[in-house]
């Protein structure tokens, strides 16, 4: 199956993003040759002699996967701590093993590198450009995570038009970096730049509060993603709570509106507590995870990696939809692995 042409892709995306196109190349077929891979992993994982942590699983079956599995972590509304999530996930990633990339995809109002204490010199605008690739734009991180910044105050980057949008799928679709996990920081709310990070990534996961707007929010973007893209899996993480009871029952008020109306799929991920270390440890640019790795806060983001990790182990949910990004990879090592497979499978 040969890469579409630039032509070709705005074209498809163009559909997507506008009309709810939901046609992929074969998506079904190759989800199904990636389970079958990833459950053959399993298999010679259970048979060794001493048994595999979570991460290392996760790592057995990226082995044979050769693609980096993809979550954009997106939320209806804006200040539920959206980013404090994604940059405490990469970084209990990060301590397990995992090579993690991370993608400030709030383009025209970034601030990933302001949580994580960095001074970017380049951002994802210097690759819609022209300027740069995403090789010199990219910058360490903590604990060895690689970040790909974006501007701050770039009005035009707010809302991309078709052409950069397919300008940057090109770059990630072409770039030869090894990472584990990619998570994607995308704005908050229904914008196109949302939408289409959203459609790009294989696994969405909704950040929400107990703020009644905030749940009335986050109900709202899972609306228009499965009314207009047909979007039926999300997982869910609940932050700034008192505890897991709390945030269960945020939990079941989304899942009973969103089973009755929508008829979408949405996986209770886990829990944030309301915590001061991590005020303090945001306040000084800092993720609590690394400041304050016995604070509840911090606690809560491991349980929520190591849940994570084995939704990633999991067979994947067929949306009907395409995944943007590394799709090139995933369909080379698809037609790769086939070559090996036994003839019975």
């Amino acid at each position: 199956m040969r890469n579409p042409t630039r032509r070709a892709r705005v074209q498809i995306y163009s559909q997507a993003l506008q009309e709810g196109h939901t046609r992929g190349y074969m998506i079904e077929d190759l989800d199904n040759q990636v389970a079958t891979l990833k459950e053959l992993a399993r298999q010679k994982a259970a048979a060794g002699p001493f048994p595999l942590s979570a991460a290392t699983s996760l790592h057995a079956s990226l082995s044979q996967r050769k693609v980096p599995h993809t979550m954009a972590i997106t939320s209806g509304k804006g200040g539920v701590g959206k980013t404090l999530v994604t940059v405490n996930l990469a970084v209990q990633y990060a301590r397990k093993g995992l090579k993690v990339l991370l993608i400030d995809a709030d383009l025209g109002l970034a601030n990933l590198d302001v949580v994580l204490g960095l001074s970017p010199q380049h951002t994802i605008q210097d690759v819609l450009d022209g300027r740069l690739t995403l090789d010199q734009v990219a910058i360490p991180g903590p604990l060895g995570i690689t970040v790909l910044p974006a501007a701050s105050g770039v009005a035009e980057l707010s809302d991309m038009n078709e052409a950069q949008r397919t300008t940057l799928m090109d770059h990630i679709d072409n770039w030869n970096a090894d990472f584990d996990v990619v998570l994607v920081d995308t704005g908050a709310g229904i914008s196109p730049n949302v939408r289409f990070f959203v459609l790009a990534v294989e696994r969405i996961m909704v950040v929400a509060t107990p703020d009644p707007a905030s749940v009335t929010d986050a109900y709202a973007l899972m609306k228009v993603m499965f009314n207009n893209h047909r979007v039926s899996h999300f997982d869910l993480v609940v932050n700034q709570v008192k505890n897991n009871l709390e945030a269960k029952e945020v939990y079941r008020t989304l899942s009973r509106v969103a089973e009755k109306y929508l008829n979408i799929g949405l996986n209770y991920a886990g829990f944030i507590p309301d915590d001061v270390l991590l005020v303090q440890a945001v306040r000084q640019r800092k993720t609590v995870s690394e400041m304050f790795p016995n604070a509840p806060s911090s606690v809560a983001f491991q349980q929520l990696s190591e849940n994570l990790i084995r939704i990633l182990q999991q067979k994947r949910q067929d949306d009907g939809r395409m995944v943007f990004f590394w799709r090139r990879l995933l369909e080379d090592s698809i037609r790769k692995a086939e070559t090996r497979l036994p003839s019975n499978l």
